[in-house]
């Protein structure tokens, strides 16, 4: 199974940085002119909701360091539209939960909302782009208001980020890094979660969930030279014993696909 597996999947990244030692070793990794003593216990997939009445998000990994600054990381494996519109909703949905009644303005702390993509948002070559808030008369003045957005890309082509921040980004893109500790450890980790029966079984109950209810996947799903999206995830349920009679009605139904696409899927 572990072939099958890659720390691209959120399920896996969530559950890698579930590690307290390893979620604080990558925040380092990227923010490594910041001190970090301590994080808090990373909470994974962390669902804030004000109302019922509101779209609530669901975030990958949600942590607090020793001075109450929060860092949210997510695996954005899909190049969806509205990705800078989803940073600025996460960080208003971070700023509610730092706020509480009665608190002044002034005491929120600082927050990252950090994407990786395994695709260039921007499409300019670089492996990070760093967002934060400057007059536009006067890009000297920061308006300091302590949030900060980052999107690492695992395709840029620029020399501008450490070999340490290169070698994972290499390791998110599936491709083969040697002699890096950090990467050795990650591999290792997610090589004994896959020994797991109980994570294999959450894992998969995960992938098929996000099968039939995530839209994003739906989207990509049923998108003019997307079917991969559908026929990995079909893989993955045959490989764990799922009918494929159980499967063909579902998919069908929820990706909107005509009996040619379905022959082509399941041949």
């Amino acid at each position: 199974m572990t072939s099958e597996i890659s720390i691209q999947d959120d399920f896996v990244f969530g559950s890698v940085m579930s590690n307290k030692r390893l979620c604080q070793r990558l925040i380092q990794l990227i923010l490594p002119e910041l001190k970090i003593d301590r994080i808090e216990f990373p909470t994974v997939q962390k669902v804030v909701q004000e109302s019922q009445f509101s779209r609530g998000v669901r975030f990958d990994v949600y942590t607090k360091d020793q001075d109450g600054v929060v860092y949210e990381i997510d695996m954005q494996v899909r190049h969806t539209r509205g990705l800078p519109q989803r940073v600025r909703y996460y960080q208003g949905r971070i700023d509610s939960e730092m706020l509480k009644h009665g608190q002044q303005y002034a005491t929120l702390r600082q927050s990252y909302v950090i994407f990786i993509c395994p695709f260039d948002p921007f499409n300019l070559g670089r492996h990070r782009y760093d967002f934060a808030n400057y007059c536009q008369q006067d890009q000297s003045l920061a308006l300091g208001d302590g949030r900060t957005a980052i999107f690492l890309n695992t395709k840029g082509t620029q020399d501008d980020v450490s070999k340490d921040l290169r070698n994972f980004l290499d390791y998110v893109d599936n491709r083969d890094v040697e002699n890096d500790e950090y990467v050795a450890e990650l591999k290792d980790y997610i090589q004994n979660l896959s020994k797991n029966t109980e994570w294999r079984n959450d894992y998969m109950d995960n992938k098929t969930h996000m099968m039939f209810h995530d839209e994003d996947v739906r989207e990509e799903g049923i998108a003019a030279g997307k079917m991969e999206a559908i026929r990995g995830m079909i893989a993955l349920m045959r490989n764990n014993g799922i009918s494929e009679e159980k499967l063909k009605p579902q998919i069908q139904q929820q990706f909107d696909l005509t009996a040619a696409q379905m022959q082509e899927l399941f041949k």
